[in-house]
């Protein structure tokens, strides 16, 4: 009877003793794979983060060189804006009469040569969905300019004979009607470009 009593007793020492041992077993496997999920976790997220950062430094970089190109682009079309206003400002104050010709030939040439620079680099740089529209401005633009020109240098005479240039010792006297052309031309350039500065800002 003692015996059966000791065998039960140790019996159920044993089972206890295995269900422990099975159960610490299962709580240090249930760790280790916790720590190696964490540790997987923790370097997902640190990759993750890293790669972030990476794709933002890009991305900020990328955004602060097209707007530096950009207000390249601006500052160059101001600068053209400031010699048509030069011109605008000249035939206003004086009505078209008694200009240095060769003052306005030269910067009718230089705004010329400036508008073509900024051009051929637009184009080139613009995107594909605005590049048609660039393209278009340039048309316009190339038209005004040499409407332009023509205002400012041609000396054909009106139909009543007068000249609408007579140049003396290089001073230039334009007439009223030459002088309304050449300030109109100059307003829609002005416009036209205006809106290429809008377009600008969307590349």
């Amino acid at each position: 009877m003692n015996k059966r009593i000791g065998i039960k007793i140790f019996s159920a020492i044993l089972i206890l003793l295995i269900g422990w041992l099975i159960g610490s077993r299962w709580r240090i496997c249930q760790f280790v794979l916790d720590l190696q999920i964490n540790i997987v976790d923790a370097v997902s997220l640190l990759v993750t983060v890293a790669m972030g950062l990476y794709i933002a430094r890009i991305l900020e970089k990328e955004v602060q060189d097209n707007r530096i190109e950009k207000d390249m682009y601006l500052s160059k079309i101001s600068v053209i804006e400031n010699l048509l206003e030069t011109i605008e400002t000249m035939f206003q104050n004086k009505n078209g009469i008694d200009l240095d010709y060769k003052f306005i030939v030269n910067l009718e040439h230089r705004i010329r040569t400036k508008k073509n620079s900024i051009f051929e680099h637009i184009v080139v740089k613009s995107k594909r969905k605005i590049k048609d529209e660039i393209q278009a401005y340039e048309k316009l633009l190339k038209d005004d300019f040499k409407d332009l020109r023509n205002y400012l240098t041609q000396t054909n005479a009106s139909e009543e004979g007068t000249k609408d240039i007579s140049i003396e010792n290089n001073i230039a006297k334009y007439s009223p009607e030459r002088t309304s052309l050449i300030l109109t031309s100059l307003n829609s350039i002005e416009n036209k470009l205006l809106e290429l500065k809008v377009l600008i800002n969307k590349m």
